[in-house]
């Protein structure tokens, strides 16, 4: 029986790639809430457990760029079902609670998460190529929900259970995805296959993705959007609290930076999907403005006004989101088949969280010299001009 037959296997997949949204950044975002208790349970200062919150950005840049090949070699099922028991076991691994199983079982998710990142664009434009947009937004939505729900569950659920309680329900998301797919699998057709002759140009190697021109455009965007959504996050709320913003405010600001991209990922791709050139580079050019309104108002920072950070949090927290957004769509637009859209997907990934990497860093090297420096400005204002018009280049590009 074919999926797309049965209103089983269509909700199947539709619970799938709800599941799987939900994996891609909770397993990460939720670790640091729990953090002084599992420094207590392993008898070690706080701060040497900041290994586990960049270990995932490692694996990350180190397999994103393989992540095409193995999908290639293995095809769809097997590497999604691999993929998914990767994260199974990672996730059970860090239920034993030692520093070894912890370190391990953290870069066995970043890892998974790395692929999974990779393969859901891909796997998008191989079983929904006519609904790209709308299941698009369905795992990109469900990924930023998830961070939301499990930021709000994790303190209830560690006072009425215990904080060990967590790292369980980290663990069921995996599982419950992986049980699906196992039910799925035998009523899918294989969409990834060796490329055939008259498609070779499409199917380049990977070494070949890296050398195309075109594709760095996607790389600079999915790098320079990245690169200010981590440093926002690391370093707003040290800068609001220099500028004497109360920390229950700084909360709240930190929350409308999050909330304002749910509407991003319900709308946009869909819309990217339908509407034409013009529409393309509007979307674009209005997270430009925003973008550099927001750059432009940290030029006059020295104010301890809620109105004044809210609307700094939410005209950036629009800029990226719709960037974020843009770039992840444009990986299934622009590319002629599945396999090449996880070329492309994986090139951009792993040299844009490289280039994320180096924003924390950079930015709080500068804000140790000065935290109201015009340097970590104007590098705002370079940053979102890059990724605007590296927007701009990808609307007007037709495939890679």
């Amino acid at each position: 029986m074919n999926w797309k037959k049965g209103t089983l296997g269509a909700s199947g997949m539709l619970v799938l790639v709800i599941l799987i949204g939900l994996m891609l950044r909770t397993p990460i975002t939720t670790l640091p809430l729990m953090l002084g208790d599992l420094a207590n349970k392993l008898e070690v200062s706080k701060s040497s457990l900041g290994i586990l919150t960049t270990l995932p950005l490692i694996m990350f840049m180190l397999f994103s760029s393989v992540a095409s090949t193995i999908l290639k070699k293995w095809g769809f099922k097997k590497t999604l079902l691999g993929t998914l028991a990767i994260l199974l076991v990672g996730s059970l691994l860090r239920l034993i609670v030692t520093m070894p199983t912890m370190i391990i079982g953290t870069s066995l998710i970043g890892m998974g998460i790395a692929y999974l990142n990779v393969y859901m664009p891909s796997f998008v434009t191989a079983y929904f190529p006519s609904n790209i947009g709308l299941y698009t937004s369905v795992y990109t939505f469900s990924m930023m929900f998830g961070v939301a729900l499990f930021n709000v569950i994790t303190a209830p659920i560690m006072v009425l259970a215990g904080w060990w309680s967590m790292l369980i329900v980290l663990a069921i998301t995996p599982l419950l995805a992986l049980i699906v797919w196992l039910f799925l699998m035998p009523h899918l057709s294989e969409e990834i296959h060796e490329p055939q002759v008259e498609v070779k140009k499409e199917a380049m190697s990977n070494d070949q993705i890296w050398v195309n021109k075109k594709a760095w455009a996607f790389l600079i965007m999915f790098g320079s959007q990245s690169i200010l959504n981590y440093t926002f996050t690391a370093w707003m709320p040290s800068l609001m609290a220099y500028h004497q913003v109360g920390s229950g405010v700084i909360g709240i600001i930190m929350a409308a930076f999050s909330l304002i991209g749910l509407p991003i990922t319900v709308l946009l791709p869909q819309l990217l999907v339908k509407w034409g050139r013009l529409g393309k580079l509007f979307l674009v050019g209005s997270a430009g403005v925003a973008g550099l309104i927001a750059s432009g108002m940290l030029f006059f920072q020295n104010t301890s006004s809620t109105i004044f950070w809210m609307i700094e949090s939410l005209l950036l927290g629009y800029a990226i989101g719709l960037f974020f957004m843009f770039v992840v769509t444009m990986f299934a637009i622009k590319t002629s088949n599945p396999y090449r859209t996880a070329q492309l997907s994986g090139m951009a990934q792993a040299g844009g969280y490289f280039i994320a990497a180096l924003g924390p860093v950079t930015y709080g090297w500068a804000f140790g010299l000065n935290p109201t420096g015009n340097l970590q400005n104007v590098a705002f204002v370079v940053d979102i001009t890059l990724a605007t018009i590296m927007g701009v280049i990808i609307v007007k590009t037709k495939k890679i």
